[in-house]
């Protein structure tokens, strides 16, 4: 049995859930963030002693940038092997045969006919009510959307590509949702963990606002339910995939 015809369905391990969220873009963003740059420092300290704070942050930035890529992306090849070692089933759950999935397993017929109306009925709704509340409230924008901005202008664009399209929506989607909504042994998720992922989401992302708020964690419902409904986190990935492919456009358009 391989990983796409999706393994048996069982209990996700504390120690499973723990070495994922380990292991995820997260936490070595964080872990990767302060080694590095103590090692650098620690390994060029007379160099470092002839800066100022101003000279020194500049000198920094692009080493902060290669840093936040690398564990952007690093998880998505990592995490499989997990998934694989364990027989973590995250991918494929309702294990549709090759017949039975359609385009990608794990997603059949009636999934994708769901996906087809709900993904442009939802985004709509969902952008009409932010900028709605960008007119009520004042809008400023959250500090992970101007990251990422500040990102463009110095990451090649295959490489944010592959952060913002690919990694991100696969390596999330299997973390919020797969092991918050699907760590039992069972297909069905609870509301409970719908609403829990969707607000988890929203935080993670840091919004400053209630608009970036409702955004993040109504973007993070929008997915959960996609995964509720078909009982599959490939298709909230779907969804996440598409969001972004929007928003990467957008980037790229805006500069």
């Amino acid at each position: 049995m391989n990983i796409f015809e999706g393994y048996p369905l069982r209990k996700i391990l504390k120690r499973e859930q723990a070495l994922m969220w380990l292991l995820s873009p997260i936490a070595l963003q964080l872990i990767l963030g302060i080694i590095v740059p103590i090692l650098l420092l620690a390994t060029n300290a007379d160099l470092v002693a002839n800066l100022s704070q101003t000279e020194l942050l500049e000198a920094m930035e692009p080493v902060i940038n290669v840093v936040g890529s690398v564990a952007s992306i690093l998880p998505l090849f990592i995490l499989p092997l997990i998934i694989i070692g364990r027989k973590i089933p995250l991918i494929n759950r309702k294990q549709l045969s090759r017949d039975e999935w359609k385009v990608i397993p794990g997603l059949d017929k009636q999934d994708w006919k769901f996906l087809a109306w709900y993904i442009p009925v939802s985004f709509i709704f969902l952008n009409v009510g932010s900028t709605l509340l960008s007119i009520i409230f004042e809008n400023s924008e959250a500090i992970n959307q101007e990251a990422i901005e500040e990102l463009v202008g110095v990451t090649p664009a295959w490489v944010m590509f592959l952060m913002v399209v690919i990694a991100a929506p696969i390596v999330e989607e299997w973390l919020f949702r797969g092991l918050i909504m699907f760590r039992r042994d069972s297909l069905d998720a609870s509301w409970l963990s719908v609403i829990v992922s969707s607000v988890i989401f929203g935080l993670v992302h840091v919004p400053t606002n209630i608009p970036s708020a409702f955004s993040y964690i109504g973007m993070g419902f929008m997915f959960a339910y996609a995964a509720k409904r078909t009982k599959s986190v490939e298709a909230s990935i779907v969804y996440h995939m598409l969001n972004n492919f929007i928003a990467f456009i957008a980037l790229y358009v805006a500069v």
